[in-house]
């Protein structure tokens, strides 16, 4: 199966959802199937408030592209639909906050699929800086737009596939240039969007980890960092951080110019043809690239089926909280600077394998998952400690069935967390022609601040 990501193709061996982080999909799915949309794209604005990327559907294949702020007490700041962007056919990918309440956003558009030509032909991908008044002071045309992290200095760093599925990051900077080239640093090794993860390095560079399958070998983990100036640290093909088959690999900063990785390690059956067995492992690389944890890493958990790596977020103590899925349950557990696990058992989150994660700044996490149409989707807060401070089965934040893959969240900068999500999805002969957009905020002590309705970003 093959995924468009920014006008790229990509092998897709894993479908992954990722915090902050939303892949672009088709817009017209045959078979039978409904339409794949993501949430809004949404980032803080470092005072309690939102801002998203959304789309209007003018007709099926002919959208708007707005951007609205949405103010901590949940009021439109740059009028009834925000500031129009662009026009096309196409997504919004991701906003990312300039820590000035402003946002860079990106989104990608898509031409009509000529007829008698394969599908999915090449894309567009843009980005542009809205500042805190609503005024878009650039523009840019970029390679793509994969996955995006804030670059600490009001830029942004973004991570996108080649034409050969090649890993590539590149640098928008507060003012618009590209510092590292308009190609960005190509990182040279194939990797697909469930298969790599990025995390901040502090200081104005990225820390990639790649699974990557390297002549025939079996599947190993890699990992990059490239500095502030676009230079690559740790060796032309990076470091590898486990000797044996693995997958799925997450990062997040140890706060010190290294990072804490969270992996899957393989267990092969008996003829070689496939695995049967897998076990979840992290490791952790310093500023220089030295691998600390051994050869294998440090077993982190060991279970009676295929567990899977859901995210990791750094606990800003130079360790991580992981989530993980064992079956339909998803747990959760902190592990200190130095691999030890810190909760006395592992903390059950939720009946959901989808738990999209971020931190909450002290030490804990917030997570959103969806239930059923009947019970609507839920947040949760675990603090340092794995308390859930919003009670045994958190806070139900709408009673809307969830259109999938569509959650998103993102902190709200004053202890809370701001959630995207999509519902009522309207399509004809397998073509959208309406999606609703809905965000929430939730403040830290578990009240849902925007009202129980809601806000609907496209009435």
């Amino acid at each position: 199966m093959l995924d468009f990501v920014g006008g790229k193709m990509w092998r897709k061996t894993v479908i992954s959802a990722l915090i902050g982080v939303i892949l672009l999909t088709a817009s017209c799915i045959g078979g039978g199937m409904a339409p794949h949309v993501g949430p809004a794209p949404i980032t803080g604005d470092n005072s309690g408030g939102a801002i998203v990327i959304y789309t209007v559907y003018e007709t099926a294949t002919e959208q708007d592209f707005y951007v609205q702020r949405i103010s901590a007490q949940g009021d439109f700041l740059w009028g009834e639909k925000g500031v129009l962007i662009d026009s096309g056919n196409g997504r919004g990918a991701h906003a990312v906050s300039d820590g000035s309440g402003g946002a860079i956003v990106m989104w990608a558009k898509f031409p009509p699929e000529p007829e008698g030509e394969p599908p999915y032909p090449e894309g567009e991908v843009h980005a542009a800086k809205v500042d805190s008044e609503g005024n878009v002071q650039w523009r840019k045309d970029i390679p793509g737009a994969a996955q995006a992290i804030p670059d600490g200095a009001g830029g942004v760093i973004i991570a996108f596939g080649d034409s050969y599925g090649d890993l590539s990051v590149l640098k928008i900077d507060t003012e618009g240039n590209l510092p590292w080239g308009e190609d960005g640093v190509s990182l040279g090794a194939p990797a697909g969007p469930s298969s790599r993860d990025i995390a901040s390095d502090g200081s104005g560079g990225v820390i990639t980890v790649l699974e990557i399958d390297e002549y025939g070998r079996e599947d190993i983990i890699c990992a990059q960092r490239v500095d502030s100036e676009g230079n690559t640290l740790w060796g032309g093909g990076g470091v590898q951080v486990f000797v044996g088959p693995a997958e799925g690999p997450r990062v997040a900063s140890d706060g010190s110019g290294g990072a804490i990785i969270v992996f899957e390690q393989l267990t092969p059956d008996e003829d070689g043809t496939g695995y049967i067995d897998s076990d979840i492992y992290v490791q952790k690389v310093d500023a220089e690239g030295n691998v600390l944890w051994g050869t294998d890493g440090v077993l982190f958990y060991t279970g009676p089926s295929y567990p899977d790596v859901s995210q990791i977020v750094a606990d800003g103590s130079g360790g991580a909280i992981v989530f993980f899925a064992e079956g339909w349950t998803t747990y959760a557990q902190r592990i200190d600077a130095d691999g030890h696990k810190l909760w006395n058992e592992d903390v059950r989150v939720c009946d959901s394998d989808y738990v999209p994660i971020v931190s909450d700044g002290y030490g804990g996490a917030f997570c959103v998952w969806y239930g059923s149409e009947e019970s609507g989707a839920a947040a949760h807060r675990l603090d340092a400690t794995g308390r859930k401070l919003w009670g045994p089965d958190g806070i139900t934040f709408t009673p809307q069935a969830i259109h999938e893959p569509g959650l998103g969240l993102v902190p709200d900068g004053c202890g809370g967390v701001l959630i995207s999500w999509v519902a009522d999805i309207k399509w004809t002969h397998y073509e959208i022609s309406n999606v609703s957009y809905y965000v929430q905020r939730i403040d830290a002590d578990g009240d849902i601040v925007w009202g129980n309705e809601e806000i609907l970003l496209n009435p």
